[in-house]
């Protein structure tokens, strides 16, 4: 089974694939979305690792860069050459391009779409969403909601709640009793609808396929309901790979699954401009991909992982000319 890596590249047009898959469909998915990553973003956390072990100029390896399969991908959606979040997952997760700031909706608005995600849990398959950011914003909401605005959180997470799907993990809700906090408590619907949730890391390490649905929502949140960055959690915090591992457990049947993991804060560091924050948030989102290929290696036939990025942000460069273009990596240790 193909392990793909691609990455947003905004004015490149599409290309027909070298090569036509012929074989099995797969039974395990697992599509990582590092929100805001472009090809810099991890080439600078290339080189940060190289610099802290090696002196000569070069690259070391991440767990995806070296996937058998790459490629490049246009983002412009269908009213700008820029995109945002929303549309540009609306458009991975069902092939259709829409205005930014809708989910899973064409154009006009109203039409809703069908994510990957929704087929998957319609074939009869288990389905995980894991985040570092809210479940609600606009990566992870594109597998289950359909809304006009992607800032309609009340309403995106009543549709979390609808959609049957087996595991939601990471970050919290942003407007769990609505807007003017007079809406029913998002969490009573869930335990209505079958759910466990769990809000400590000694609940979440006690989860089990026996669990059944699961919200497991990271004990140390930001006020925004996002998990800290990666250069502030502590060291007994949960992480991306913790999540992605308890998925993996809670998900694995013999009918499969599809889980899509993102690293969102990925993009929050990158608008900051926050160099050393990308470069941790990256290397935390490699190292949850690497729970997947530990599984992959046990299916190879079976196991797809495709990791890809929404957009790029923030104009990261390697060097400039006012430094004669040279790298101080060590600086952002």
């Amino acid at each position: 089974m193909v392990l793909l890596f691609s990455f947003s590249g905004g004015w490149v047009g599409a290309q027909e694939p070298s090569s036509e898959y012929s074989g099995e469909p797969a039974r395990y998915v697992f599509l990582f979305i590092g929100d805001g990553m472009g090809i810099d973003h991890f080439s600078v956390t290339q080189v940060y690792l190289n610099a802290l072990e090696e002196k000569n100029v070069g690259l070391k390896e991440l767990s995806f860069t070296s996937f058998p399969a790459a490629g490049l991908v246009s983002t412009f959606d269908y009213g700008s050459y820029i995109t945002d979040s929303s549309s540009a997952i609306t458009a991975i997760l069902t092939g259709e391009k829409t205005y930014s700031g809708v989910l899973n909706m064409l154009p006009d608005k109203s039409t809703p779409l069908v994510s990957v995600a929704e087929m998957a849990k319609e074939a009869g398959m288990k389905v995980g969403v894991v985040t570092s950011v809210s479940l609600d914003h606009a990566t992870p909401a594109a597998c289950y909601a359909h809304q006009p605005s992607r800032n309609n959180f009340y309403e995106i997470a009543v549709e979390a709640t609808q959609s049957d799907f087996d595991y939601f993990g990471g970050g919290g809700f942003l407007q769990p009793r609505g807007k003017n906090n007079d809406q029913r408590d998002i969490f009573e619907i869930f335990a209505e609808n079958g759910y466990t949730v769990v809000r400590n890391r000694e609940d979440f390490e006690k989860l089990t396929p026996q669990s059944g649905k699961v919200v497991a929502i990271n004990a140390v949140l930001d006020e925004d309901q996002t998990m800290p960055y990666e250069i502030d959690r502590e060291e007994n915090d949960l992480s991306l790979a913790d999540f992605t591992r308890k998925g993996i457990e809670l998900l694995d049947n013999p009918e499969g699954f599809f889980m899509l993991v993102e690293g969102g804060k990925i993009d929050w560091a990158a608008h900051a401009n926050d160099a050393a924050t990308v470069i941790r948030d990256v290397l935390a989102f490699g190292e949850a991909i690497e729970e997947a290929i530990k599984f992959y290696q046990q299916h190879p036939e079976e196991t797809l992982i495709v990791v890809t990025a929404d957009h790029e942000t923030g104009g990261l460069t390697l060097g400039f000319a006012a430094t004669g273009y040279s790298l101080y990596p060590e600086v952002l240790q």
